[in-house]
């Protein structure tokens, strides 16, 4: 687990721990793809739904205890960005009406 891999826990798998790391990378970007952030989270999704396919029920449980706590990580960053994005994308609306006002 790198140290700016936030999206790990102990029972991550390496390839799982891979597809994190660069969820983070593209998170911690100045300016976030979103295109790749999602194809990312997909890919996460896609590897958990098959990695869960391989477990005993009580390594299962085990796996989405640890798991969930960082499903909330990721969650919270996403909806940030959303909002973000929308407050952005009210200030630019707000200023092309004002350059309508005064055209």
């Amino acid at each position: 687990m790198s140290k700016n891999d936030y999206l790990s826990h102990a029972l991550t798998p390496k390839d799982l721990s891979v597809i994190n790391q660069s969820i983070c990378e593209v998170l911690e970007a100045n300016s976030v793809d979103d295109q790749a952030l999602r194809r990312l989270v997909t890919q996460r999704d896609e590897f958990i739904q098959a990695y869960l396919a391989t477990l005993s029920d009580a390594e299962k449980k085990q796996f989405s205890k640890s798991e969930l706590p960082i499903n909330t990580k990721l969650h919270a960053a996403v909806k940030a960005l959303f909002t973000d994005s929308l407050s952005e994308l009210s200030g630019l609306v707000r200023g092309l009406k004002a350059v309508k006002k005064y055209k």
